[in-house]
């Protein structure tokens, strides 16, 4: 993340960028530890909130989930709990920002036909895994 602040307008007032970002570094050890404890909830990390799959300047606290759900009915289904709107660091309020989890599967390479199968990996101490 660049330590530049960001273009948008800025409703820091007398708080330094430094200072905000030092207080949401803070919250991600405090606060971000006790969201990480929901099932639905993967990670907890700083960046720039994300409209309509872009990038925008506005510096985001930001959730990211396995299952995006709107709704108290939803949320409860999956055994989770609303993101807040904001978190307030410092005396500004910060915005959320929930990001669905995309993963894909890692490339492999595939065997050749009539290939003989490959020898397992050495595991510790050069002692093959089984």
């Amino acid at each position: 993340m660049d330590s530049q602040a960001p273009a948008a307008a800025d409703p820091r007032g007398d708080v330094s960028y430094r200072q905000l970002l030092t207080g949401l570094r803070r919250f991600l050890r405090t606060d971000g530890q006790r969201h990480l404890d929901d099932p639905n909830v993967a990670s907890v990390g700083l960046g720039y909130k994300v409209t309509g799959g872009r990038p925008t300047a506005e510096l985001s606290v930001q959730f990211t989930v396995e299952e995006k759900r709107v709704g108290p009915e939803a949320l409860a289904a999956l055994g989770t709990h609303p993101v807040p709107e904001a978190v307030t660091v410092a005396g500004v309020r910060v915005p959320t920002d929930v990001l669905e989890r995309r993963s894909s599967p890692a490339l492999a390479a595939r065997p050749r036909r009539g290939a003989p199968p490959r020898p397992p990996s050495p595991g510790p101490r050069g002692i093959p895994a089984r």
